[in-house]
């Protein structure tokens, strides 16, 4: 699963696979409505973030940010963002962190899963990570961290996801976190 898009016919082949696709319809139509509310809630008036995606695990020295394939953009553009890695021209699923590339996404937040966040020693051990601190999101130290596991997952757990990623992005005034 690469998008939302993804997020019904992943449903559907799950509960055709178990022989209850009566249940897996159902599942599809509230996790939509449930989705399409987070995205409502965002305010209008809400500017439109670059929003890096980092894949992180720092045991073993992985820094990556992600690219137009990398499953990331239509979660953040879900969320009203703008995938930064995606703009900037990183057209792969993932590119090695370096200072150029951080420097050109510029992004205004940068999403990460918890674990890797983690890895890397939390929020002062992601801006020791060359080019994080001098993006505008490593100078604000604006950091939006979702559940390993779920991030990436499109699932039934995705308006869950969605909406973390809301409110991280914009706070509780948006209604979405409630």
């Amino acid at each position: 699963a690469a998008s939302l898009a993804d997020v019904g016919p992943r449903i559907r082949a799950v509960a055709g696979a178990l022989g209850v696709p009566d249940a897996g319809e159902r599942l599809t139509e509230r996790s939509q409505r449930r989705i399409d509310a987070v995205r409502k809630a965002i305010p209008a008036h809400a500017d439109h973030p670059r929003v890096a995606f980092l894949y992180l695990r720092g045991s073993a020295s992985v820094y990556l940010i992600g690219g137009a394939e990398s499953g990331a953009t239509s979660l953040i553009e879900a969320a009203g963002g703008v995938d930064a890695g995606a703009a900037s021209g990183l057209t792969k699923d993932f590119t090695a962190i370096t200072t150029e590339a951080l420097a050109k996404a510029a992004p205004d937040a940068i999403l990460v899963m918890s674990k890797g966040l983690e890895s890397v020693g939390g929020m002062d051990g992601l801006v020791k990570i060359p080019g994080v601190a001098q993006t505008p999101a490593g100078m604000n130290r604006r950091v939006v961290s979702v559940e390993d596991g779920v991030l990436l997952n499109y699932g039934p757990r995705t308006d869950q996801v969605l909406r973390s990623l809301v409110t991280q992005l914009y706070g509780d005034g948006t209604g979405a976190g409630r």
